[in-house]
């Protein structure tokens, strides 16, 4: 992939090095490193994320489930999981989907409910 293009303004040319605007498939916007489920356990209710920054990922927020949706089917941002292994090191989960524009999942598949299971409970 080129990792420079011209912007053309007027009587301007501005470089631009896109390089951070793609992050491989390996690498998601954001990450989702924990849930919160309603009170009858149904589904989950908020997600705990982190930006994805090069070589660490960014400050702990609370956000709904229903924001996250909204974000992915808009194709605003993407998404992935992460779990923390047993020396505290960050590891890639796998991307998340939408079923029915609605329920967060890491398996492309027709279960309509939520589907983040591995992922600590905050």
């Amino acid at each position: 992939m080129d990792t420079a293009v011209e912007i053309h303004a007027g009587a301007f040319t501005y470089p631009l090095d896109i390089r951070h605007l793609h992050k491989g498939r390996d690498m998601a916007d954001f990450c989702i490193t924990a849930v919160r489920y309603n009170q009858d356990r149904s589904h989950i209710e908020y997600v705990r994320v982190n930006e994805e920054k090069p070589e660490k990922i960014g400050l702990n927020r609370t956000v709904s489930r229903a924001f996250v949706a909204d974000l992915i089917r808009l194709g605003k941002v993407t998404f992935q999981t992460r779990t923390k292994t047993a020396e505290g090191n960050w590891k890639v989960g796998a991307q998340v989907h939408l079923i029915d524009d609605v329920y967060l999942t890491t398996n492309k598949n027709s279960t309509k409910r939520d589907n983040l299971e591995n992922l600590p409970e905050f």
